[in-house]
């Protein structure tokens, strides 16, 4: 099993987006092509200045969007590849840096990852908003496009060696009960589970 970890908006108005060592074998990170991404030092840099962003990161009463939900094969904020020599099982789960200005989550600003499959069929989407909008929940993952991931009684597809997922992110705040206040900052978490003797379907060989 590996980890990532991915920081989001923060006053210096950039995410950081890093492996953990015990995942390097597994996953990799590549920046997309919206110019708000660099890699540096084996991290992505994720700059929302060029988001019309203003000191305190992204700007208030507004939506601010990495990637393209029509295009996002090649309109990413990053791709997730497979570099390992097995299939994978993926999902991510998001924590708050800061919780305080937390209140049930509904109609405050939001933070929305979507992850793509594009690749070989079955494809699919998966997505999640943090806080969670009908209640706050951090340990709602959000899982692989084509399946629940692991840690539920649903199977999904493997990830299989190779293939690629790709990253849109939304940082929304026009919530009704959105402030100004509201920090979005966190961690998310990428966790990788190799199947070695089965578990989740394999795309190339799917279930009759």
């Amino acid at each position: 099993m590996g980890s990532g970890a991915f920081t989001s908006v923060s006053a210096d108005r950039t995410m950081s987006v890093r492996v953990a060592d015990d995942s390097n074998a597994f996953l990799g990170l590549v920046p997309g092509d919206t110019g708000l991404v660099e890699e540096s030092n084996g991290m992505l840099q994720i700059n929302l200045d060029g988001a019309s962003t203003n000191a305190s990161g992204v700007n208030f009463d507004a939506v601010t969007r990495i990637g393209s939900h029509e295009n996002p094969a090649d309109e990413h904020a990053f791709k997730i590849v497979n570099q390992g020599t097995q299939s994978l099982m993926l999902k991510m789960s998001y924590y708050f840096t800061n919780t305080d200005w937390l209140d049930g989550g509904a109609g405050q600003s939001f933070i929305n990852f979507t992850l793509y499959d594009t690749g070989d069929a079955p494809t699919g989407s998966s997505s999640q908003s943090f806080p969670i909008q009908n209640g706050y929940n951090k340990d709602y993952p959000l899982a692989q496009p084509t399946g629940s991931g692991f840690g539920s009684n649903t199977e999904g597809y493997r990830f299989n060696v190779g293939e690629e997922y790709y990253m849109v992110i939304t940082v929304d705040t026009t919530g009704p009960n959105a402030s100004p206040d509201d920090d979005l900052s966190g961690i998310a978490e990428f966790v990788a589970r190799q199947e070695t003797n089965g578990g989740g379907y394999d795309r190339t060989n799917p279930p009759i």
